[in-house]
Parts: C-alpha cells; structure tokens; sequence
C-alpha cells in the first residue's frame, strides 16, 4: 500500500469515528473540512511530482465529496439526530 492510500484510508477511519461519535451534521462536516485541508497540504508539501499531486488533490477532493454525503445521510435533520 502506497503513503497516499494509508493517507487516504486515516481519513476515511477519522471521519467515520467522527460519525459514531454523534457529535452533530455541523461539527462532523466542519471536522471533514478541516481534514481535508490537511490532507491536502500533505501532499502539496510531498516529494511527488506536480502532476502526482494534482492528481491526488483531485482524488482527495472526490473523497471529502463522498463523505459529505455519508455524512448527510447519517443525519436526518438539523439538530443532528443519529438515523441509525
């Protein structure tokens, strides 16, 4: 497994102990954003090249996406009460 999916996978683990946690939609998603950015800023300052990094942005972009969405659906309404 490459440097970049272990990244990847921390985040996914991170984010999903965010969600169990119930902490709320708003709290869960700001802590996705901030995540995210970190994640980015990672790879900015990685040995890969510039195209490898752009390509990685992009993936973890599509990343923070999905799990906005997971996160959506985890949520049913505006006062962050569970579904499960």
């Amino acid at each position: 497994m490459t440097e970049f999916d272990n990244l990847k996978n921390t985040y996914i683990v991170t984010m999903q102990c965010a969600m169990a946690m119930g902490r709320g939609n708003q709290w869960t998603k700001h802590g996705n954003d901030i995540l995210h950015k970190f994640c980015e800023m990672l790879v900015d300052r990685s040995d890969y090249p510039d195209a490898d990094k752009q390509a990685m942005k992009q993936e973890l972009e599509l990343l923070k996406e999905s799990i906005d969405a997971e996160i959506d659906a985890c949520y049913q309404d505006r006062n962050g009460i569970l579904k499960f």
